[in-house]
């Protein structure tokens, strides 16, 4: 694939302002900043009961930024109970680790510890370094899973989460985590943005460029275009799941069945599950529902169905 596009027309930027706003495709609400408000107050009610009722260990540091820190819920658990990693959209530039403990309590309820992980924010710093700071994040969820006797790690984002999972395991984090990227059996990319060439154009993302995306590092910063290789030695244990809404715009179903097919393409398990009546939002607001299809998926990989 060439990675590279020429400047775009205005009208061209049009369709994609479009494409890459989630809440214009959402059938629920009839204006997309009520598809927003909605998902913002949802989340932000169930993070906080499950903050007051799940007796969490919060803001453990995992680097020096205000926002690099994790919450833990389930802390009570046996040490060594599974653990289920979650990072938030907001397409790097919103939401928190505070608001995104949705996915909590039914994964706690049935013996899964719930790790949900912060991270810095564009345009504080770019996109570029976003990534080096989210492989930080994953070595130190590995590195506490294996001082915790944890057996298996699943991890799960959504939209840009979903990128920064996907752009985290390459080859060099490889390198960096050695024998504990074993623990981790399941990958869960939901809704997730794979290619940044196109969205760099729009105002509604990427305004004043704050994202840093640029014509020498645009094919680096989209798993659309990396190399999978070196994960082919884990094949036989690792499994991805690719997931979007019916009601995602066609280039997030699209760029989902595309990452799906990129994975398989390297001998990876992968799989993709499109999701009937659920657009870009409550695919995600749906964890904290123990019967949503994806929170079953999540328990299974765990054998805890």
């Amino acid at each position: 694939m060439d990675g590279s596009i020429d400047q775009p027309s205005q009208e061209t930027i049009a369709v994609w302002e479009n494409q890459y706003s989630p809440s214009q495709w959402s059938v629920r609400f009839p204006t997309a900043s009520e598809v927003v408000d909605y998902h913002v107050k949802f989340v932000t009610n169930v993070s906080n009961q499950n903050r007051e009722t799940l007796e969490p260990r919060l803001d453990i540091d995992y680097s020096s930024g205000d926002r690099e820190k994790v919450d833990i819920y389930g802390d009570n658990l046996p040490a060594d109970a599974p653990l289920f990693v979650y990072i938030h959209g907001g397409y790097w530039q919103m939401l928190e680790k505070e608001t995104s403990a949705y996915p909590a309590k039914p994964l706690v309820d049935h013996g899964v510890r719930v790790m949900i992980v912060g991270y810095e924010l564009c345009p504080s710093l770019t996109l570029e370094e976003l990534v080096r700071q989210i492989k930080v994040a994953g070595e130190f969820v590995l590195n506490y899973a294996t001082e915790n006797g944890v057996k298996q790690v699943a991890i799960a984002g959504h939209s840009a989460g979903a990128h920064l999972i996907a752009s985290m395991v390459d080859q060099e984090f490889i390198n960096v985590v050695g024998e504990e990227f074993n623990l981790l059996r399941d990958v869960f990319l939901i809704s997730g943005v794979y290619n940044v060439q196109e969205l760099r154009y729009t105002n509604s993302v990427n305004r004043g460029n704050l994202l840093g995306i640029t014509n020498s590092n645009a094919r680096q910063l989209s798993p659309l275009y990396a190399n999978y290789d070196h994960l082919r030695s884990s094949a036989d244990r690792l499994r991805f799941h690719v997931y979007a809404g019916e009601h995602d715009s066609d280039v997030f179903r699209a760029m989902s069945t595309q990452m799906n097919d990129h994975l398989a393409s390297f001998g990876l398990q992968s799989d993709l599950n499109i999701l009937p009546n659920l657009d870009h939002f409550d695919i995600v607001e749906n964890l904290s529902n123990e019967d949503h299809p994806l929170t079953k998926a999540i328990l299974g990989g765990f054998g805890k169905l």
